[in-house]
């Protein structure tokens, strides 16, 4: 039997299997280099959290090829957060309260500041703003 590859197909139904809240994928540019998809979810509780964490672990160990990387965990001693970086998918698991204060989303989404400032025009800045300082 193949076993299905663990890639983000496979992923996104097995969160929301474990009752995952709120999954937000977002795809990174290939110049990111570090890594395809970024995937937030949110639990209920703590032991949700890790319950979700511990079981996409066990099935990427089941579903892992030989070439595929080691996982990194953070978090583990947390209550409100943990990361599982897979190699080319990285998964945040977090309470509610704790992704609203961190808002990743918007971390990974908007880019940078600079390139924000870069795409106003001076007439949409005030008067007093220093534009292009460097």
């Amino acid at each position: 039997t193949v076993l299905p590859k663990f890639n983000i197909d496979f992923v996104v139904p097995l969160l929301r299997q474990e009752n995952a809240k709120d999954i937000c994928v977002i795809q990174l540019p290939p110049e990111r280099k570090y890594c395809n998809y970024f995937i937030i979810v949110s639990g209920s509780s703590t032991r949700h959290l890790h319950a979700m964490a511990h079981y996409m672990l066990k099935m990427y160990k089941h579903h892992k090829e030989e070439s595929d990387p080691h996982t990194l965990i953070e978090g583990k001693e947390t209550d409100d957060w943990l990361c599982i970086d897979f190699g080319s998918i990285v998964m945040h698991f977090m309470l509610p309260e704790t992704r609203e204060a961190y808002e990743l989303e918007k971390l990974w989404t908007l880019g940078s500041y600079d390139d924000q400032l870069a795409q106003m025009t001076p007439q949409s800045l005030p008067e007093d703003f220093i534009f292009g300082l460097t």
